[in-house]
C-alpha cells in the first residue's frame, strides 16, 4: 500500500492527526496530557513550527500547524517518538503507541483555515458520547485559551485565526463561532473514507501542483527563502526611505506606514520567520502586533486593489534573482 502523500513547503499550513494503534487510549491520565503539551512546546522552540490550535483527545489528538521552515516530518518525528518514549517508560509498556504515520491535511488558510479550527476544538463535543457540556470546560484543548477562559501556552498562536475574522471583539466572535455547528462541507471532508491530502479551494491546488515535485520517497514542495534583512533593505531601496523608517515604531503616527506594512507582510510570507521573531525584527513588545499590521494591510487591499498588486509586484522581485 502506498505511502500517503506529504506536500512540505514554507509556511504551509497543515491539520495533523493521530490516533493510538488499535484504537486504544494513548492518554491515561493529566500527567500524559501534560507532557504531550511539553512535546509540542519542544518542537515549537527546536523546529520553529506555529501552533495554531490543538485538541487532545483520550485516543487521539489534532494539531494545527504552520511550517516556516518546510519540516513538518521532521517536527512531528520529535513529537511522537518522544511522546513515545515518554508513554512506554511511564506505564510500563514496548512498541509503536499510536497507529502508523500521522495523517496531515494542507489546508488552504485563506479559505478553510478558521473552519478547521472550529472543526479542531468543536471535538470534544462532537463524539458519540459529548466529554462535556460545555466546549470551554475541556482542558486540553487550545479553545479555553481562545476565548479568554484558560491560559494560554506561550507557543500557542492566536493573532492568525483572529485575523480571519477580522472583528474587534475577538474573544466573544471566536466563541460565537466555534460554537455554532461546524460547516457542511468541512464535515463532509472529515467524514469521507479516504482523507483527502488537501483540503483547499480549486485555485489553491492548482497553484500547488506548480510547485509539487517528485522524490525517491514521496513528494514534497520547495521554495526560496529570503532573510529579513533582504526584505527589508529591498523595500527601504524601493520606497527610498531609510531602512529605521520600516523597523521602527513610530508613536503617534497615524497615517499608513506602507513600506512597513509591506515589509512586516513580506517577511511573514518569505522568510520563514515565526510571529515573535518577526515581533523582534520590528521591534513590538508582542507578536499579536505583527498579526494586527497584516490584518490592516490585507483589508486596505480588499478596498484598494493597486495596494494588492503592489505588493504581489514586490513579492515577485523578491522572489527572483534580484540582487540589491
Amino acid at each position: 500500500m502506498s505511502r500517503p502523500l506529504r506536500i512540505e513547503y514554507e509556511n504551509a499550513f497543515y491539520h495533523v492527526m493521530n490516533r493510538g494503534r488499535g484504537r486504544e487510549n494513548i492518554f491515561l491520565s493529566d500527567n500524559d496530557f501534560k507532557y504531550f503539551l511539553h512535546c509540542i512546546e519542544q518542537a515549537s522552540f527546536r523546529f520553529n513550527i506555529e501552533v495554531h490550535s490543538y485538541c487532545l483527545m483520550t485516543n487521539h489528538y489534532h494539531l494545527l500547524i504552520k511550517t516556516p521552515d518546510a519540516n513538518l516530518g521532521r517536527a512531528m518525528k520529535h513529537i511522537n517518538g518522544l511522546y513515545t518514549q515518554y508513554f512506554n517508560r511511564v506505564h510500563n509498556t514496548d512498541g509503536a503507541l499510536f497507529r502508523g504515520r500521522y495523517k496531515a491535511v494542507l489546508v488552504d488558510a485563506d479559505n478553510y483555515l478558521l473552519h478547521v479550527s472550529r472543526y479542531i476544538h468543536r471535538n470534544p463535543i462532537e463524539t458519540n458520547i459529548p466529554l462535556v457540556e460545555e466546549l470551554a470546560k475541556y482542558k486540553w484543548s487550545s479553545y479555553p485559551a481562545f476565548i479568554k477562559r484558560g491560559a494560554t501556552p506561550k507557543w500557542l498562536v492566536r493573532g492568525f485565526i483572529f485575523s480571519l475574522q477580522g472583528k474587534k471583539r475577538k474573544y466573544a466572535a471566536y466563541k460565537q463561532f466555534v460554537e455554532y455547528e461546524n460547516n457542511k462541507e468541512i464535515s463532509a471532508f472529515y467524514s469521507a473514507k479516504k482523507l483527502l491530502s488537501v483540503l483547499g479551494c480549486e485555485d489553491f491546488i492548482e497553484n500547488i501542483k506548480d510547485y509539487i515535485v517528485k522524490s525517491d520517497s514521496e513528494r514534497k514542495l520547495v521554495s526560496k527563502k529570503r532573510s529579513a534583512d533582504d526584505v527589508i533593505a529591498y523595500l527601504a531601496k524601493h520606497f527610498n526611505v531609510e531602512v529605521d523608517e520600516i523597523i521602527t515604531v513610530k508613536k503617534g503616527r497615524k497615517e499608513k506606514n506602507l513600506p512597513r506594512w509591506f515589509a512586516i507582510k513580506l517577511c511573514q510570507d518569505l522568510t520563514g520567520l515565526n510571529l515573535q521573531a518577526l515581533a523582534d525584527v520590528f521591534n513590538v513588545k508582542h507578536y499579536s502586533a505583527i498579526s494586527k499590521t497584516v490584518g490592516r494591510l490585507n483589508a486596505l487591499m480588499i478596498e484598494d486593489k493597486k495596494v494588492e498588486l503592489q505588493l504581489e509586484k514586490l513579492r515577485d522581485c523578491l522572489m527572483s534573482e534580484v540582487k540589491i
